[in-house]
């Protein structure tokens, strides 16, 4: 998985993706303060609906958020990679 540009609009899918996102918050813009915009995780929506497209294992999921957040956005591992993978995969319920 790696971010892309985010979509334009939003589908019922990817507003629920965002949701679990920002709940999660792996880079903790909520505890800097208020005027985060919503969109912060947006270039993550489309990679992650791709990759439940491919009915992943909550392990394989969680690696790829792992991965995401340590390559592309330079951090160290946040919390609750499996957690919100699991969260993610049940979007498709």
């Amino acid at each position: 998985m790696q971010t892309s540009s985010p979509p334009r609009s939003l589908s019922p899918a990817a507003l629920r993706v965002r949701a679990v996102l920002w709940e999660w918050d792996p880079i903790g813009v909520r505890d800097i303060g208020d005027g985060w915009p919503d969109d912060e995780y947006d270039d993550l929506i489309v990679p992650i609906l791709e990759a439940l497209a491919s009915d992943p294992a909550a392990d394989e999921l969680a690696a790829d958020l792992r991965s995401v957040i340590e390559i592309d956005y330079g951090l160290p591992t946040p919390d609750g990679c499996h957690e919100v993978a699991v969260s993610l995969l049940r979007l498709r319920d």
